[in-house]
């Protein structure tokens, strides 16, 4: 644990003495932020506009389902590891990681912008919803297309692939939550199947961008990952 807590601290120590590091965080930062505010815009904006339900072929065909427990704290869940797994196990790729999700998240932002649809018949709807935390109203506001819940634990595998128990976990949590929200009615299949073909080019892209700022923060990761243990077992 003792050098585990250093090797930690060197790092990022190393990665804020190099420049393109320091830009490149700020930069995801200030994506992130960007972010969250046109999602936020675009989810008011497609609530508030008139809206119809569509049929569906997976929908008409099954039950609807209370799935609030997954469908809520399963998502926190994987936001949750998605923060905290780069910031301690791999602070290299912090930014990556950041301006990944920003951009995951201002595409989605602008394809629930473009078209109007109502939720599915028969959707679960939130017991008590104008008594519930704002929090939770965000989980029910009209953005179908693409599902996150579906999106977005798929996309931190992608950014996390080294990590095989990870990946493995994350991909069930995709799975499950696929699961959720068919099951829920609140996303129609299209969103849902659609999200996994969508997340993986977003990633793609992403990572031919900045290929040579990732591999460069490893290698500096690596460096002082290689002379910390070196020296530990040096004596």
């Amino acid at each position: 644990m003792k050098i585990f807590i250093k090797t930690w601290i060197h790092q990022w120590k190393e990665l804020l003495n190099e420049r393109n590091f320091r830009i490149s965080l700020y930069v995801g930062i200030g994506l992130l932020l960007l972010a969250m505010v046109i999602n936020y815009q675009a989810v008011l904006y497609t609530s508030n506009v008139p809206v119809l339900s569509v049929g569906d072929l997976i929908l008409d065909n099954i039950p609807t389902k209370d799935l609030l427990f997954m469908y809520t704290y399963g998502i926190f869940i994987v936001v949750g590891i998605t923060a905290l797994y780069p910031f301690i196990f791999r602070p290299n790729l912090v930014p990556f990681t950041m301006k990944t999700i920003a951009a995951f998240i201002m595409i989605r932002a602008f394809f629930i912008s473009l078209t109007h649809i109502g939720a599915p018949e028969n959707f679960f709807r939130l017991p008590q919803m104008d008594d519930q935390p704002g929090l939770f109203k965000l989980f029910y506001l009209n953005d179908l297309f693409f599902s996150g819940h579906t999106g977005f634990p798929f996309l931190s595998a992608l950014l996390f692939w080294e990590n095989k128990i990870l990946r493995y976990f994350l991909i069930a949590m995709s799975v499950a939550q696929a699961n959720t929200v068919l099951f829920m009615h609140v996303h129609y299949s299209i969103d849902v199947f659609s999200a996994y073909f969508i997340t993986y080019t977003i990633y793609t892209v992403s990572d031919k961008i900045f290929n040579k700022l990732n591999f460069s923060f490893r290698e500096i990761a690596h460096r002082v990952k290689d002379r910390i243990w070196f020296s530990a077992n040096s004596h």
